[in-house]
């Protein structure tokens, strides 16, 4: 399986290491026969919350993964 294009829980979060967890996503399409679509990122949420590195772990993320 390729990493950058299934991000798979448990990989190693880009700044700690720490294993990711898969966090859900929704996604609202309006006038569209289908319902909306739940998905799921892979997150780590010590460096999420991490202010000072915050935007550094989601640019690392967005090289990795294409988010």
């Amino acid at each position: 399986m390729n990493m950058n294009t299934n991000p798979l829980h448990g990989d190693p979060c880009p700044l700690c290491d720490r294993p990711l967890t898969l966090r859900t996503t929704v996604v609202v399409r309006s006038n569209v026969p289908y319902p909306t679509r739940t998905d799921s990122l892979p997150h780590c949420t010590v460096c999420a919350n991490d202010l000072p590195n915050r935007q550094r772990w989601y640019d690392l993320m967005n090289d990795r993964y294409g988010l």
